[in-house]
């Protein structure tokens, strides 16, 4: 059967042609207008068509036309930033050239520096004529500069800011045991104990007792600052309540809500089931954070997988042993399980109203937009914690201690200015 179209790849009514089962091409597209069935003959394959198909030819006189251009361009800008190094107080030393082996020639060097003392100096230069090797040498006595340094004093007012200055650890003094004592908990004997299981670190230019010397304060920090984090009185609540509670939630004792930091893929399946978070699409470890209605970090319970529901966190860590009678806790719409725990404590848990009949009352709008208004401050301290760079995500080898940084990160935080400046 042979097919003849007006355009190669086009069927007579201009529409795009697909070959089909049957369909052969017209022998005249081969080598010698005759199909060969080697696949080393150049009739193999169709190979003839017409020239409107072709590639263009490679036009050589617009290629070098174009080459010409473009390095005249370059050699403009050449010729641009040599004229301005002229232009600079840089001389060019021209680079000697001798006849002979034996030539000579005068090199001379001339340097200047200020000298405000009126005491003499000494400047000498040396000349080895074995290896004919320059050397110069300055003597300048600098005992009166530095006793007259010594006499000056300081004079500043306000708090000590000096350490803001400091661009990089410069270590640890300690002159007696009770100063190690007091910043480690561990004598000079043990120290050196743990101090022989280090090894030199070729990285860090922190010393490996000053290593040393951090990771035990480190773990010292944890256990010295669990009162950081406390739960107030009921008076102390209402005494700082912020204006934006005082009409609407007049009783609020907290703010409650999780969040989420993730990690590295865990090694086990086990580990991977309980931490795989569906909201976050990642593996992640959830805690329960809360507030009190002026910013101040009051509740932090352990890291759980991400799996864990926010209700399962709230009724498991004993969150829900804090309250009083009368208090109210604010939380979104994932602590729906939690309601009823609260009324059993004679607290009001308050949570945004959820959508009925495909749309909300009027009185929901608002109940809403009070609610959102006031818990808004429980997300701004999320994202104060998560500009600490350690949480952007736990590696697997600082899992084990999840639990200890996010109770300093949140100390961190709390040590901080209030979000809540009323």
């Amino acid at each position: 059967m042979k097919i003849e179209l007006c355009k190669f790849g086009f069927s007579n009514n201009g529409q795009l042609w697909y070959p089909k089962p049957h369909s052969v091409i017209c022998s005249e597209h081969f080598v010698g207008n005759k199909r060969s069935n080697d696949s080393n003959s150049p009739s193999y394959i169709p190979s003839l068509f017409p020239e409107v198909y072709k590639k263009k030819q490679v036009n050589i006189k617009q290629l070098s036309d174009r080459y010409i251009r473009t390095s005249n361009r370059q050699d403009k800008k050449l010729k641009m930033m040599i004229n301005d190094d002229k232009s600079s107080e840089v001389e060019i030393i021209e680079p000697l050239q001798c006849e002979s082996l034996n030539c000579v020639s005068n090199v001379g060097i001339q340097v200047m520096f200020d000298f405000n003392n009126t005491n003499p100096f000494k400047f000498e230069c040396e000349f080895n004529k074995l290896n004919n090797d320059v050397g110069t040498q300055a003597n300048i006595p600098l005992l009166n500069n530095i006793s007259k340094i010594s006499n000056t004093k300081d004079i500043a007012c306000g708090p000590d800011v000096s350490c803001l200055n400091m661009n990089s650890f410069l270590g640890y003094s300690i002159t007696n045991e009770s100063q190690l004592k007091d910043l480690t908990s561990t004598t000079f004997k043990v120290f050196n104990l743990l101090l022989s299981f280090i090894s030199d670190s070729c990285y860090s230019a922190v010393s490996k007792e000053n290593r040393l010397m951090i990771f035990l304060i480190k773990i010292k920090l944890v256990s010295k600052t669990k009162h950081f984090i406390f739960w107030p009185n009921k008076k102390s609540i209402l005494d700082t309540l912020p204006r934006a509670f005082k009409q609407n939630y007049p009783n609020c004792r907290c703010i409650i809500d999780c969040t989420e930091i993730k990690t590295e893929q865990p090694s086990t399946v086990e580990q991977r089931v309980n931490m795989y978070s569906r909201y976050k699409n990642a593996y992640t470890v959830k805690t329960l954070v809360a507030i009190t209605p002026s910013g101040l970090i009051s509740f932090l319970s352990k890291c759980y997988g991400g799996r864990a529901s926010d209700t399962f966190i709230t009724n498991d860590y004993g969150f829900l042993s804090k309250l009083e009678k009368g208090d109210e806790v604010l939380a979104d719409k994932g602590f729906p399980g939690t309601k009823v725990s609260c009324e059993n404590k004679n607290s009001i848990l308050i949570m945004p109203p959820f959508l009925h009949n495909g749309r909300f009352s009027e009185k929901e709008v608002v109940e809403t937009y009070n609610i959102a208004s006031v818990r808004i401050h429980i997300e701004r301290v999320f994202a104060k914690l998560k500009t600490l760079g350690i949480l952007n995500k736990i590696t697997i080898d600082l899992l084990p201690q999840v639990d200890d940084i996010m109770h300093i990160c949140c100390v961190l935080i709390n040590l901080q200015n209030p979000i809540i400046k009323d």
